[in-house]
């Protein structure tokens, strides 16, 4: 008999381990959808990113604490997680009109509102999906001598879900569905749930409340409780800030595209859950589990440097520097799976999975190891919590609620003190030198640990002395992909490079995040565009978004009759290096027409309401970088329209020629297209021949070497006009099929499995 109750059990057990797996899977793809919305009219600033993350963790965090707290309680566990499902299900089906109704009324708002509004808006979800595990774990712990094993299960597999809802939501979802689409999806996942939690455990709770009471006992800890819930924050603290570091890092190898944040995650979260169900299980054989957790804290440290340096050795291995570069000065990553053929445009299954391999190699490198190890760390320190079954619901949330409290405080440190004062090599030192505080906790069996107490943290300090010093990954990087040194300043909000030929004060290029954004001197790009705009407008008001390398605001301040000029740019520091090293920059910053302000674009004119400018230009990085279809999608067309004069004029870069200047004929009634930018406006443009006449010679002849000789030739109205599409009615007739941007459907972003157009730009 009872073993037919522990086998029906351990079925229960596998059915809501199921059930478990699409949960975390749906609040996954709730995290990237909420987080995206949030960031349309909050910004993308790390700032305010950083404060989004920090709000809906906090929403777990408060979550967890009530989940334990009530557990014990409750007669049918499990009816009431199902209830919890539901319960996210219906925020998750209203969520998106509810985040653009509030973001609308509040975008632009101040950080400190940034946070408030992002957690009271994420409250009510993010508290219901705390609350899960610790149900889920009162329910199912009904002897403490397995709960590492169901502990482990729980959270592995709820972290698994999640790893796979990232990598569903992120490479398939928002490209085919859009953001509504994905939560829809997200929603129907916890419906599920909710119906199979609430259908195949309604009638009867499967543990047993005498064999709970039974089996409740269990060696005290040789730590304390309070001491848990320390280490338990600092867990959180270290692996949410090697989690940032690896965006970071990752984010510059491998470009900072809309597929590199669940890429990551996917790695990084099914090593946590692999981590988690064996560690778990590890767990309830030990028979000194503090020494266990100890090991393993150094034993990830030990890890996560080891890998660090197989990157770094990577850099000085000549034959995989040709690769190095290769893939380096491809700003597209993961690169395209279709190819031309005689056929028209083929998916390449070989192609797909070569550059998927290849994009996955550093990922993989950096962060599965470490995740593998760092998986133990929470199942490890919730069975040393739990010394009654009783209670067991209560001290996992009370541990989790620690971990995630400690990963907010992590991912604040990080983002606004670490990165930038230490920078990346730094902050993984520190991070690790972190890890040796758990050494306190097995100060006192030290003699048991024999040589072992000793070993590990000398293994891990020589770790750290070898690692790379402040600085030199970056610029060992930059010099192996471009042969050419680089100055490297890292930032909160980036790694900038610049990369030069004799001194850093002869720069070449500007690489923001590994992504090549500006040429020294301009070859014309940035000007022909600028150049066509100002004649249209003659424009004594003019907005920037997007410094650059700063050509276009340097070319804009040679305009005959321009009075101010204000750039408005994430990156404060930015402005800081240009104005240091290119002469440019030096020139332009040096203007008291020129105002400098770190912002993002969207979030500033929504806080300006009332600002009109007569020419607003905007130069983001290319269409397929995350966080692009911010500046241009239909509605943020409608919000540059809204801030011109009468007159004023719109003008756009852009390096894909059919959604972008579709969507922006959508929204202006007015539009001339060119080969790289648009032209738009409220009335008829006209360009102003004898206007850009005067402005080229204004220009060309103050060229103190800021330019090439060849700019001189490409600004003439000839080179200029050569680049001619058409106007607005050919755009509607020859791109009728073109699918237009919105907010929530960023089609540029997540191109991946879509195929580019072959459509000619000219009309016929």
């Amino acid at each position: 008999m009872m073993n037919s109750t522990k086998s029906e059990n351990n079925s229960r057990l596998l059915i809501i381990a199921v059930l478990f797996l699409l949960s975390g899977a749906a609040g996954l793809i709730y995290q990237i959808v909420w987080h995206r919305l949030l960031e349309i009219y909050f910004g993308v600033t790390m700032t305010a990113i950083t404060l989004i993350v920090a709000a809906y963790m906090a929403g777990l965090g408060l979550g967890s604490l009530l989940g334990g707290r009530i557990a014990h309680r409750l007669k049918r566990v499990v009816l009431v997680y199902g209830i919890v499902e539901m319960g996210i299900a219906l925020f998750g089906f209203f969520s998106p009109d509810l985040i653009h109704w509030i973001g609308q009324r509040t975008a632009g708002s101040p950080y400190p509102l940034v946070f408030l509004l992002s957690f009271a808006l994420l409250l009510i979800p993010t508290a219901l999906m705390g609350m899960t595990l610790p149900l889920l774990t009162q329910s199912f712990v009904n002897r403490v001598e397995i709960s590492g094993r169901v502990i482990g299960l729980l959270y592995g597999i709820n972290t698994l879900g999640a790893g796979v809802g990232a990598l569903v939501a992120g490479y398939f979802l928002i490209g085919w569905l859009g953001f509504d689409g994905a939560t829809f999806a997200a929603v129907a996942l916890n419906v599920l749930v909710g119906i199979g939690a609430v259908v195949l455990f309604d009638n009867k709770e499967h543990v047993d409340p005498m064999e709970r009471v039974e089996n409740n006992l269990e060696t005290a800890s040789s730590i304390s409780y309070n001491t848990v819930l320390l280490a338990a924050f600092l867990v959180g603290f270290i692996n949410l800030g090697f989690e940032m570091l690896w965006f970071r890092v990752l984010g510059v190898i491998n470009k900072g595209t809309a597929y590199g944040f669940p890429s990551v995650l996917f790695v990084f979260l099914a090593g946590l859950a692999i981590g988690g169900f064996l560690w778990g299980r590890k767990a309830d054989q030990s028979n000194d589990r503090v020494a266990l957790f100890w090991k393993l804290q150094l034993g990830s440290g030990i890890i996560i440097l080891l890998s660090w340096l197989a990157v770094w050795a990577a850099l000085h291995y000549p034959p995989l520097h040709d690769r190095i570069g290769a893939s380096f000065a491809n700003p597209q990553q993961p690169v395209s799976a279709f190819v031309k053929t005689e056929n028209g445009l083929v998916f390449s299954r070989w192609l797909m999975i070569s550059s998927l391999f290849e994009y996955f190699v550093p990922i993989l490198i950096l962060v599965l190891p470490a995740s593998l190890m760092m998986g133990g760390g929470l199942p490890l320190l919730d069975r040393i919590a739990i010394t009654s079954a009783n209670v067991s619901g209560k001290r996992v949330g009370d541990v989790h609620l620690a971990n995630i409290f400690g990963s907010v405080m992590g991912s604040l440190a990080i983002s606004f003190v670490f990165l930038s004062t230490l920078g990346t090599e730094l902050t993984f030192k520190v991070l690790c030198l972190f890890s040796l505080v758990f050494t306190s906790l097995v100060w006192r069996n030290r003699k048991s640990l024999g040589r072992q107490l000793y070993l590990l943290p000398a293994i891990l300090v020589v770790l750290i002395l070898v690692a790379p010093r402040q600085g030199t990954f970056y610029e060992k990087l930059y010099y192996v992909a471009t042969d050419l040194p680089a100055l490297v300043r890292e930032t909160g909000e980036s790694v900038l490079a610049i990369g030069y030929r004799d001194t850093p004060s002869a720069p070449a290029t500007l690489w923001i995040g590994g992504i090549q954004n500006s040429y020294f001197p301009t070859y014309g790009d940035y000007e022909r565009s600028a150049f066509t705009c100002a004649g249209a407008s003659r424009p004594r008001k003019i907005l920037i978004i997007g410094l650059g390398g700063s050509n276009t605001a340097y070319f804009l301040t040679r305009m005959p009759g321009v009075e101010e000029i204000t750039i408005v740019e994430l990156m404060e520091d930015l402005g800081v290096l240009l104005n240091t090293y290119a002469p440019v920059a030096q020139s332009t910053f040096a203007d008291p027409r020129v105002h400098y302000i770190a912002d993002d674009g969207r979030r500033y004119l929504y806080a300006n309401p009332d600002e009109k400018y007569d020419m607003i230009f905007i130069d983001p990085l290319y269409s397929y970088t995350a966080g692009h279809n911010n500046l241009y999608s239909r509605e943020a067309m409608e919000l540059y329209r809204s801030h011109l004069t009468v007159g004023g004029i719109f003008c756009g870069w852009m390096n894909e020629r059919h959604s972008i200047p579709m969507t922006a004929a959508t929204v202006f009634p007015h539009l001339e297209q060119f080969r790289d930018w648009v032209v738009a406006g409220n009335r008829e443009i006209q360009f102003d021949q004898a206007y850009m006449t005067t402005g080229y010679a204004a220009y060309t002849e103050r060229n103190n070497g800021i330019f090439a000789d060849v700019v001189k030739e490409s600004l003439k109205p000839e080179a200029i006009f050569s680049q001619y599409i058409g106007d607005r009615n050919c755009i509607l007739e020859k791109d009728k099929d073109t699918p237009i941007l919105t907010d929530s459907n960023p089609r540029l972003e997540y191109y991946y499995f879509s195929a580019p157009s072959r459509r000619p730009i000219r009309c016929e």
